[in-house]
């Protein structure tokens, strides 16, 4: 009887993707977002999108439907490109595209995440359970000593008020907020995260599916359904290997939906979106203590943002980046961290328009 032959994964990555993975994915983009570059008024709506972020006025780039599909002609290919490579550089991401596994994604509408992740998932190797290595955990302490130093001063830079009890910025009150338990007294199921310390066990059907929920506060269907059709046919994955969901409502109401999701993901990403939710410190800080809090045990985090002043994050008289108070939360291991890192588009690379490159911080946290 004839042997089924094995499939060469490099064979498979050339079928795929051809002779530029890179170029592949910004075909894909540019592919989705056809309709939206046809728009007349194309060049005159992404002034405007660009100088709502200029003073960081966030709800009037989002809340005009007539916004969107521009803004993910715009911005996506770039980051789609960033979160591509970020993904095959940390074997703990690539493990979580093996499946079966859940990703929820926060501020996802534009589809960044969806291309990127999708285009890293045929890299993955889906191996069955039994054959599946025991997984480690990467730790930071495999820092050199000069960066653990580096960590020291960070520490010591943050007063402690802005940490404890103490801290004349509420908002900001690292400890109160650090939820352990939905069963403090008093607390009402709205007001409390569900009490969850193991993850959910998977269904054994479609064992190697990943399952990408697209959250964002805006419903962005119009880009994310044609653009799910794209990554289909053009990253070649079926829905036993890849399930798209969308949740829509703003986060910062913290529903228990959300909280849900969150109690069922292997991965929860920040990606570009954590400054914006900043604007509000009071219910960011807030709904990032309750999303660690409904973490299941061993699930990661992953948190990326930009490197320059739009993640300062102002307490009291002093200036800080936004992950040096993420990386103080108790419930959460510092599994990998980059202060400052630049993505360059490769410069052979086409699209309509000019590709940016992206200097950002990069966090990846295991719930403990």
């Amino acid at each position: 009887m004839d042997k089924k032959a094995s499939v060469d994964p490099k064979k498979n990555l050339k079928t795929v993707f051809g002779n530029s993975p890179d170029q592949h994915i910004l075909n894909v983009v540019r592919e989705s977002c056809q309709e939206a570059f046809s728009l007349p008024s194309f060049t005159t709506t992404l002034q405007t999108i660009k100088s709502h972020f200029f003073d960081r006025n966030y709800d009037a780039v989002f809340q005009n439907p007539a916004h969107l599909p521009v803004y993910s002609a715009r911005y996506a290919p770039s980051r789609a490109l960033c979160y591509y490579h970020l993904f095959l550089e940390h074997p703990i991401l690539m493990k979580t595209l093996e499946g079966p596994s859940t990703i929820l994604c926060i501020g996802s509408g534009a589809g960044s995440e969806l291309v990127g992740i999708s285009a890293a998932m045929v890299h993955a190797n889906p191996v069955p359970k039994s054959k599946k290595k025991k997984a480690t955990t990467t730790s930071s302490s495999g820092k050199s000593k000069d960066k653990e130093d580096e960590d020291k001063k960070d520490e010591e830079a943050i007063p402690k008020e802005a940490l404890t009890h103490g801290s004349e910025d509420p908002a900001l009150n690292l400890e109160k907020m650090n939820i352990s338990s939905p069963s403090s007294e008093g607390a009402t199921p709205e007001e409390s995260a569900p009490a969850v310390t193991t993850k959910p066990k998977k269904s054994k059907a479609n064992k190697h599916q990943v399952t990408i929920v697209m959250q964002d506060y805006v419903d962005w269907s119009p880009i994310l359904e044609p653009m799910e059709t794209v990554v289909r046919q053009r990253m070649v994955l079926g829905p036993e290997r890849l399930q798209c969901e969308t949740e829509v409502g703003n986060v910062l109401d913290l529903s228990e939906g959300l909280l849900q999701r969150v109690a069922k993901a292997d991965l929860i990403t920040f990606m570009f979106v954590l400054n914006e939710l900043f604007q509000d410190k009071k219910r960011t800080m807030l709904l990032v203590a309750k999303i660690v809090a409904a973490m299941p045990t061993g699930a990661h985090m992953l948190v990326v943002d930009s490197a320059g002043s739009f993640s300062n994050l102002k307490v009291g008289e002093r200036t800080y980046m936004v992950y040096m108070l993420l990386d103080h939360l108790k419930s959460l291991e510092t599994v990998y961290q980059d202060d400052a890192t630049w993505y360059r588009c490769p410069p052979s690379a086409t699209y309509p328009l000019k590709l940016e490159n992206m200097r950002h911080f990069v966090r990846i946290y295991r719930k403990l």
